[in-house]
């Protein structure tokens, strides 16, 4: 017996087949009709919830009002990873270019394909840094070391320039891979911290104790800028940033802890007599460190394989 051969039919003809097989009468399309328009006005009426595109929050739980925006001679340039502009809601990037007046922010993995940010290294008044790690990097804070009577390192910046200091607003992994992919980032010069800071965050998992959110990142970076006369008419406007930063985790932490406050990760406790501490656990996987001797997870088992990379 000859087997049988496979017919492809359109689509659109199998639905008309299908519905032909129904009795569709003129009522049951005015139903139809009536329910559509019915869930129409249902949809539009619905009340939904109101944002707030300069914090990025809700308006219930708006900062806008704690923030006090001031100007700041550093231009200071913030790298968002796209993930970080459009999903996280807890970051404070959005916070810090609302504090600070004269940031610029920029969405993208690739940088060397954006367009605006390609003509703005481009500019003649400005010298560019960027905030990351590396053997060769400028200690930003070396200012607030310990130094001897009178004597402060003089930082790298060309006279009659105004310093652009680049910092990449995502996680390790994201970040590292804005490295990769930019060829623009590689070979700007790169400035780093000298010496370890305990971050306030504390609703939020770090990597490592020693890690630090944007907004954290960029007071101590003021800080150290102001130690050098960058930034003489600073004073004590970039504490702001520090402020918000509490008045977030305060707020985080008074939501967490009322049980009429419903939550996304499970059922909350029925009470709880005092806040604990957070815990910070080191992930092995996203420890950053140049001098693999200082790591605290060491160099792990002694492969061929490893020893090529190191």
């Amino acid at each position: 017996m000859p087997k049988a051969k496979n017919v492809w039919v359109p689509l659109s003809k199998v639905l008309v087949r299908v519905c032909r097989n129904y009795d569709i009468t003129e009522v049951d399309r005015e139903q139809y009709q009536k329910n559509k328009r019915q869930q129409e006005l249902q949809f539009e009426n619905e009340v939904r919830r109101q944002w707030c595109m300069t914090c990025r929050r809700k308006k219930e739980t708006c900062l806008c009002h704690r923030l006090k925006p001031f100007t700041s001679n550093t231009v200071i340039s913030l790298l968002m990873h796209p993930k970080e502009a459009k999903k996280q809601r807890l970051g404070t990037g959005h916070l810090s270019h609302a504090i600070l007046e004269n940031s610029r922010l920029f969405s993208e993995v690739n940088l060397d394909q954006d367009r605006e940010f390609q003509k703005f290294l481009r500019g003649p008044d400005f010298f560019h840094m960027l905030l990351y790690p590396a053997e060769d990097a400028w200690p930003i804070d070396s200012s607030l070391a310990p130094q001897e009577k009178g004597h402060i390192p003089t930082p790298p910046i060309p006279r009659g320039k105004t310093l652009v200091l680049h910092v990449l607003d995502a996680t390790w992994p994201c970040a590292k891979k804005m490295m990769r992919v930019s060829q623009c980032l590689k070979e700007l010069p790169k400035v780093s911290f000298q010496q370890s800071y305990r971050s306030r965050f504390l609703i939020k998992h770090q990597p490592h104790e020693a890690c630090l959110s944007t907004i954290e990142t960029l007071y101590y970076c003021l800080e150290a800028l102001k130690k050098y006369g960058l930034e003489p008419e600073l004073e004590e406007k970039h504490q702001n940033l520090l402020d918000t930063l509490d008045a977030l985790v305060k707020f985080q932490v008074k939501c967490e802890n009322d049980p009429n406050i419903p939550s996304t990760r499970g059922r909350k406790p029925k009470s709880k007599k005092h806040l604990k501490e957070a815990r910070i656990r080191p992930k092995k996987n996203r420890l950053f460190y140049w001098d693999i001797d200082r790591s605290p997870v060491g160099r792990g088992p002694s492969t061929e394989k490893n020893k090529e990379s190191l």
